[in-house]
């Protein structure tokens, strides 16, 4: 074989020779370059894909540390929210609180409650009617103390109504302040 690269001109070694180093470039490329390339992509996207993950990691820990603060703001009020809803054992205390209030601010009361046997253990909410009669002044501190209470107490329908005239013919300020007048509550209790 060396005879025959020896006899050749050298034009034709020349071209031999840019052949060869053409192939042995090639192969350099097709085998070694291309598939490191290759590998470099792959750990390219694989690079990519986990900064990704970090980052809606990141975010989620930041996430959960908000949650984590907002608890801790809100923690010291769940007592007072667990407050607002009537226990199911608790149907006389509310009752006798009710009371109470009617009798504090001088008024007559009538409260007509429907309680279910069967509560779940989330809430419910029940109805509650309240017919009041006093004078305007006592109704409305009577208002004012009821929507005070610890217990949630949403108000649907309140309606008022004149039930007696006055004897003396007063100013009308003053006749609606001290004539009899009746008070229909119509509100929603939330019991647990």
């Amino acid at each position: 074989m060396l005879n025959i690269i020896a006899k050749l001109s050298l034009k034709n070694k020349i071209i031999i020779s840019l052949g060869l180093f053409i192939l042995i470039l090639a192969s350099i490329i097709y085998f070694i370059i291309i598939p490191t390339m290759d590998d470099i992509q792959t750990i390219e996207n694989e690079i990519e894909q986990q900064r990704i993950d970090l980052e809606k990691r990141y975010i989620k820990g930041q996430s959960l540390r908000q949650l984590t603060d907002n608890l801790e703001i809100i923690e010291p009020q769940l007592t007072t929210l667990d407050q607002i809803f009537i226990a199911q054992d608790q149907e006389l205390e509310f009752i006798t609180t009710l009371e109470q209030l009617a009798e504090d601010n001088n008024i007559s009361q009538k409260i007509n409650l429907t309680i279910n046997d069967k509560l779940d253990n989330t809430y419910q909410e029940i109805p509650v009617k309240i017919s009041a009669r006093g004078n305007y002044l006592n109704l409305m501190n009577y208002l004012t103390d009821l929507e005070a209470l610890n217990y949630y107490i949403n108000i649907s329908s309140l309606d008022l109504s004149s039930s007696a005239q006055a004897s003396s013919l007063p100013t009308p300020g003053e006749e609606i302040i001290t004539s009899n007048i009746s008070m229909i509550i119509e509100a929603i209790t939330y019991w647990q």
